[in-house]
């Protein structure tokens, strides 16, 4: 089903290269991010027959705040599916399709030439966490290191 409707992501690029209007650029072009960014976390994931499966929260806010030129959407559109693209197994008999479908979005999204001005949607967030993680322990180890002197 992912590679069907990745068979539409370029009519869909062209459809919004094609609108004027500001206000209904965003109005069509941040639904249509979320729906690959939506793909590229369904594809392969056994969540998918467990439950619901979404972008997080914060990266719907992302696409919500930076959504504002074709630049942006191009980009988008090559991060999510260059992320789709390391999913796919090479045993998967749709395999071939879904790499073409894949690479075609990203020619289009190169042949514009608005990649270079794109804003990048952080996809994946565990860097972030890491950091996070290790400023928090370091901070525990003073606590503890303090209290420990201080008894």
């Amino acid at each position: 089903m992912v590679t069907n409707a990745l068979k539409h992501a370029n009519d869909c690029l062209k459809y919004l290269s094609d609108l004027r209007d500001p206000a209904i650029f965003r109005f069509c072009a941040i639904p249509q991010i979320m729906a690959i960014g939506t793909l590229e976390r369904c594809y392969n994931n056994i969540e998918v027959f467990r439950g619901v499966v979404k972008i997080r929260r914060g990266l719907t806010a992302k696409i919500m705040e930076r959504t504002n030129t074709m630049a942006d959407v191009y980009g988008a559109f090559f991060d999510f599916s260059r992320s789709l693209a390391s999913k796919v197994p090479k045993d998967d008999p749709n395999a071939r399709e879904t790499l073409n479908c894949i690479d075609d979005i990203q020619r289009t999204c190169k042949a514009s030439g608005l990649l270079a001005r794109r804003r990048t949607f952080s996809i994946d967030s565990k860097r972030g966490h890491q950091t996070c993680l290790a400023i928090v322990v370091l901070i525990l180890a003073i606590i503890l290191a303090l209290i420990t002197f201080k008894l």
